[in-house]
């Protein structure tokens, strides 16, 4: 009895320790000094609209009267993600909308779960206050991708076409934790760690300086982190296959592009994709990974101006 009980005391032990250092590690690493505003939004490149959860940010480029293409980009990196694609495709002769999420960049935070309907409602109403009527085309990367299948399967009326990169497809298992505690491990581990990986080889200078001061500029308004937590609990964990399906028995054609050494969304997930959606072209960009378009800015670019191009 007497191990027993000690045998308890150390894991007790063990668990206040780990939590000890996940809150000092959420507090050392925490940035979230400002509440996004008017004055800041001001000061922001790019323009702004208000829709019902509060205000988007995005940018327009391209001809006025071209075909409208809009970038959505992943789980956390804002829209300066896209590197050189939409001025490749404005240049192709393409309308260009690329925006930030809620929760991310200088698009607001709303107190509200980040789930499917959120994202989607914020794609609509965005397409909607721009006055963009027609059927558009999607290009969505990692949880942009899933965020693009979701709006596609719901409607189908709005969205006739869409690539995907390296997307989001399997669900994933939220951690053994309440929410609570994950934001503290998000803070603390996952928010700083994003920073330090910017600084990766395959990226050019530019980009990473680019990158590198939009994501740390995203880091101080409040909100970032619990929008990041309620989009891992909320969104990344439902059922993104069956919205995928959805899109194949709308006819509804599917670019897919995947880097074969991305190790965040795992190259063998491409089977899954190709088997529920309606893929009718698919790039292996051998030797990337996670980003290909950035790490083989050519060949992607010219794989979506044409794959685009043709569903017009």
């Amino acid at each position: 009895m007497r191990a027993l009980r000690w045998f308890g005391f150390t894991i007790i032990a063990l668990l206040i320790a780990v939590l000890v250092f996940v809150f000092y590690s959420h507090f050392k690493h925490f940035e979230e000094s400002y509440h996004l505003n008017s004055e800041h939004r001001a000061k922001a490149p790019g323009q702004f609209v208000e829709l019902s959860q509060g205000f988007t940010h995005y940018h327009v480029s391209g001809p006025a009267d071209g075909p409208v293409v809009v970038l959505i980009h992943g789980f956390s990196i804002p829209s300066e993600v896209w590197g050189d694609t939409d001025a490749a495709l404005a240049e192709a002769g393409f309308r260009v909308i690329r925006y930030d999420l809620y929760g991310r960049g200088y698009s607001d935070r709303p107190e509200a779960q980040y789930n499917h309907q959120l994202f989607v409602t914020q794609l609509i109403e965005l397409l909607d206050a721009l006055g963009v009527v027609e059927p558009v085309q999607l290009v969505g990367l990692s949880m942009g991708g899933a965020v693009t299948m979701h709006a596609a399967a719901l409607h189908p009326e709005r969205i006739k076409a869409a690539a995907l990169i390296a997307p989001l497809y399997q669900p994933l298992q939220p951690p053994p934790m309440p929410e609570r505690i994950g934001h503290y491990m998000i803070s603390g581990f996952y928010v700083p760690g994003l920073r330090e990986s910017l600084s990766a080889d395959y990226l050019r200078p530019e980009q990473q300086a680019t990158m590198k001061a939009a994501y740390e500029a995203q880091m101080r308004f409040r909100g970032f982190t619990r929008a990041l937590t309620s989009s891992f609990y909320a969104f990344t964990t439902e059922d993104h296959p069956a919205r995928y399906r959805a899109t194949k028995a709308n006819g509804m054609p599917v670019m897919l592009i995947w880097g074969t050494h991305d190790n965040i969304v795992p190259y063998r997930q491409h089977e899954g994709v190709i088997e529920d959606a309606h893929v009718a072209n698919f790039l292996s960009v051998d030797g990337a990974g996670h980003t290909p378009h950035l790490e083989q800015p050519d060949e992607v670019n010219y794989a979506l101006v044409r794959f685009l191009g043709r569903v017009l």
